[in-house]
């Protein structure tokens, strides 16, 4: 009740969640992101392809109706609509799924880089403020950072590494679901393009520069894929409101972009690998420029 003392057991997980995270445990951590994202990505495919299956068996089958007329509810083309319909919410899903799940991670291992180069420390709360399909308390909710209005823009940082944008706004939900707390944590990132907030281009800069330079720029180029992924549907919308003919040109950037525009989850599971794959390196680099010191 309001007013009452926190039990034993309150306070000792307020205390687990308020813990700052070892360097072995964020990398335990971040390596069980990295298998259980390669198989929800594997198990999407999966969906993917039965969906393109069913589809295709009821594409087949519009084309033989036509050359045979038949009764319109035959029960086994009710029972094939039924099978598409059901593969293709599916499929959605399980895209849905992953682009959460992959976000996540990245969110996560990108913090540890930022730990790592700045020396600052991550807290267990942090590393559980966007898992999906997970509640948080109160308290656990009054440790994680909130973005401020320059984090919350992708137009600083995709001029940053010369990529077009555009950004839009909408409200952050003040709840604990998933939902609101990946709008909370990513802003317009999020809710404008489906990923995770990304360093603003001072802090990146800073980030690369202190990382050793054959991982910053692999940091850099995965970075970066994210980006004009994600950015590839702003440019469809427009094209979409055109209601003009398209040229051939136009037709071919719109495949393009759509093609891109598919890849943001993979993108960003290569952005978070390249940061997991880094962060001994970028540890030990710092951990020499101490001793240095001392």
């Amino acid at each position: 009740m309001d007013g009452q003392p926190a039990s034993p057991a309150a306070e000792f997980a307020v205390y687990e969640a308020a813990a700052e995270m070892t360097a072995d445990e964020i990398d335990e951590t971040l390596s069980a992101m990295a298998r259980a994202s390669t198989a929800l990505l594997q198990e999407c495919e999966a969906a993917q392809q039965r969906m393109e299956e069913w589809d295709d068996l009821s594409e087949a089958e519009i084309r033989d109706r036509a050359g045979h007329p038949s009764l319109p509810y035959r029960p086994e083309l009710v029972l094939l609509s039924i099978r598409l319909q059901l593969a293709t919410d599916s499929a959605k899903r399980y895209r849905d799924a992953a682009r959460e799940f992959v976000s996540w991670w990245t969110d996560v291992a990108m913090a540890a880089w930022k730990s790592s180069v700045l020396g600052t420390p991550i807290v267990r709360a942090r590393v559980g403020g966007a898992a999906p399909g997970t509640l948080m308390t109160k308290e656990e909710l009054a440790l994680l950072p909130t973005v401020d209005e320059h984090t919350r823009q992708l137009l600083d940082l995709s001029a940053f590494l010369g990529v077009p944008n555009g950004t839009g706004d909408a409200p952050i939900l003040p709840d604990d679901e998933p939902e609101a707390r990946r709008q909370r944590l990513w802003g317009d990132f999020w809710i404008e393009h489906r990923i995770p907030a990304l360093p603003e281009p001072q802090e990146l800069d800073l980030l690369l520069a202190r990382t050793p330079e054959h991982a910053a720029e692999r940091l850099r180029t995965t970075a970066e894929a994210v980006i004009r992924a994600a950015l590839a549907g702003q440019r469809i919308s427009e094209m979409e409101d055109n209601e003009g003919p398209w040229t051939s040109a136009e037709m071919a950037e719109y495949d393009r972009l759509s093609e891109q525009l598919s890849s943001v989850t993979t993108r960003l599971a290569d952005f978070a690998q390249a940061i997991t794959m880094s962060l001994p390196e970028v540890r030990a680099a710092h951990s020499g420029r101490s001793d240095d010191r001392g």
